[in-house]
């Protein structure tokens, strides 16, 4: 599980400037994948999708892994035609996780 630094994150204090969203952003969604070390062991997950960590050994394994659990979701969101989570900002994701050795992203057209 990715240690948390505080209980409030940072990314649920959005100002006025990161609510305006460009037409860019508005047809593309950009999935963090994020890679902590933990115990010896990588782990992945997105922060914004409910999930259990991926753990491995190393990180291409467990990239490999989390991009599978990713795209299933991303079908499934799809298919069931939900809005997709709020992925917050790299900045974000390093002031709110514990042990960030790797940030990945994942841009995807919004349908």
């Amino acid at each position: 599980m990715a240690f948390i630094k505080k209980n409030n994150f940072v990314f649920e204090q959005k100002s006025q400037t990161e609510k305006v969203e460009n037409k860019e952003e508005q047809t593309k969604i950009s999935i963090p994948l994020v890679f902590t070390r933990e115990d010896g062991k990588i782990h992945g997950f997105v922060p914004g999708i409910v999930m259990k960590d991926i753990i491995e050994d190393n990180t291409k394994d467990c990239e490999k892994n989390l991009k599978e659990h990713v795209k299933k979701f991303v079908i499934q969101t799809r298919k069931e035609q939900m809005p997709f989570p709020f992925f917050p900002t790299n900045e974000q994701i390093k002031r709110d996780f514990k042990h960030v050795v790797l940030i990945k992203r994942v841009n995807i057209e919004k349908k």
